[in-house]
């Protein structure tokens, strides 16, 4: 009786013993289980509610060290940050200059990434590639303006010109002044003093139309002719109206040479003229006075700039028997400029944080090889490497993740067209890959290898 006991316990032991020994293996993620940062998706909640900032959507990943899933998570973000920084620059920069110096931006970027960022909100977030990497899905808030001085003034990337505009206060020329109890070099000064200085705070280089024309002043043959200019031949220069039309002084024998001239060192040395014209000024300082201007804005940089935006502004304040006119005027034109800021500023702003040049950047792209051999991603990395052309770079590799190979590029076509070169490469050299997702917030591309028929 006692054997027949023991039997069955002595069975059951071998029985876990063999199948601890010889057991199948753990699974590897089935095909449909490997997810990427395709598979996540997010609703952005961020808003651009500033023209000084920009929202830009943003997929990026970290590896898990240690399964610190925390520690992960917080990588990511850092690198969603560097790269929407990034994504802010060649926004602001023409792609020769980027791409002659991406190298310098990324060193930049990765140690004053916190000075740019406002706002970083993670909207989906999980474990990718087999659970060796946590993505996320993420929306940052960048500092338009605080990105464009780091070009201009550490950096050192960006001409003082695409940073400067120019101030003009110009009035009609039967405006009369004389019952309101100031002079119009009173609202000049005081309006000049609150654009300038304004938009000086927001990062840009605001002058007025005196001190360009001083700057303008670089060839002992021009200095005569641009010492005297009035204010109407500035802005003919700028509205490039004809010479003959432009009444200007007697001294100036070559009209056509001027304007010509003119116009091209103006452009050496400011993007946009602000005008703002002094339509009529109502009433006096002792009672009711009203103001009414139009200000307007001009792209002189290029061929195909051109007013961009205009705005007409009326504000009226009461005044009273102990009323400075010093306060009236300023009141008046803090009033003014106050209606400028709901459009007209935002549409300043905007237009100066752009860069109308054609061509392309190279944007940094990350290859992702799941299953490949080692020898097939040597022979890859090799090609890679020889193929390199002023669209294609190939800047490194990280085989720390096992069965993974991440290949960093940077890529000036569009990120199909980096999968379509990527897959005839893998064809070419007879290796079976599937085909991999392609999306707008995508930056990495992901390789999976099939394996040979035997």
């Amino acid at each position: 009786m006692r054997v027949i006991k023991i039997t069955p316990i002595i069975f059951l032991g071998l029985t876990f013993f063999l199948n601890a020994c010889f057991g199948p293996e753990p699974q590897k993620p089935k095909p449909e289980e490997f997810l990427t940062l395709a598979d996540l998706t997010g609703r952005v909640t961020l808003q651009e509610d500033s023209p000084d900032v920009r929202v830009l959507r943003v997929k990026n990943k970290a590896f898990i060290k240690r399964n610190d899933i925390r520690a992960a998570k917080a990588k990511a973000i850092e690198n969603a940050n560097i790269q929407a920084v990034d994504m802010m620059i060649q926004e602001l920069l023409p792609p020769e200059t980027y791409n002659n110096k991406f190298e310098i931006i990324e060193k930049y970027i990765s140690s004053n990434v916190q000075k740019y960022v406002v706002d970083t909100e993670v909207n989906d977030e999980k474990k990718i590639f087999g659970g060796t990497y946590y993505g996320i899905d993420s929306a940052v808030k960048v500092n338009r303006q605080q990105v464009l001085v780091a070009l201009q003034k550490d950096l050192k990337l960006i001409n003082t010109s695409s940073n400067t505009l120019v101030t003009v206060i110009t009035s009609k020329k039967d405006l009369d002044l004389s019952a309101s109890g100031f002079t119009f070099s009173d609202i000049e000064d005081a309006m000049m003093n609150q654009i300038q200085t304004d938009l000086n705070q927001r990062g840009l280089r605001a002058m007025d139309f005196r001190n360009a024309v001083t700057s303008m002043q670089t060839d002992e043959k021009l200095k005569k002719e641009f010492a005297k200019i009035s204010k109407e031949q500035f802005m003919a220069i700028v509205s490039g109206s004809p010479a003959d039309r432009a009444l200007l002084d007697k001294q100036i024998q070559n009209s056509e040479e001027f304007y010509s001239t003119g116009l091209s060192l103006l452009q050496q040395m400011a993007k946009v003229v602000v005008e703002v014209n002094i339509f009529s000024v109502s009433g006096n300082v002792q009672g009711d006075i009203a103001l009414s201007l139009n200000v307007t804005a001009k792209n002189i940089s290029t061929g195909r700039g051109g007013a961009f935006a205009n705005s007409v502004v009326n504000v009226a304040r009461r005044g009273g028997t102990n009323t400075i006119a010093s306060a009236m005027i300023t009141g008046l034109v803090k009033d003014s400029y106050a209606e400028m800021e709901s459009e007209f500023i935002p549409q300043v702003i905007k237009e100066m944080s752009t860069i109308s040049v054609g061509g392309k950047r190279l944007t940094s792209y990350e290859l992702v090889f799941r299953d490949f051999g080692s020898k097939e991603i040597r022979s890859l990395r090799r090609k890679l490497d020889q193929g390199q052309t002023d669209d294609f770079r190939y800047i490194g590799y990280d085989n720390s993740v096992p069965t993974i190979v991440t290949v960093r590029v940077r890529y000036s076509d569009s990120l199909e067209r980096l999968a379509d070169k990527i897959m005839i490469l893998l064809d070419d050299s007879g290796i079976n890959s599937k085909e991999p997702i392609v999306a707008p917030e995508l930056t990495d591309l992901v390789f999976v290898r099939i394996p040979d028929e035997s």
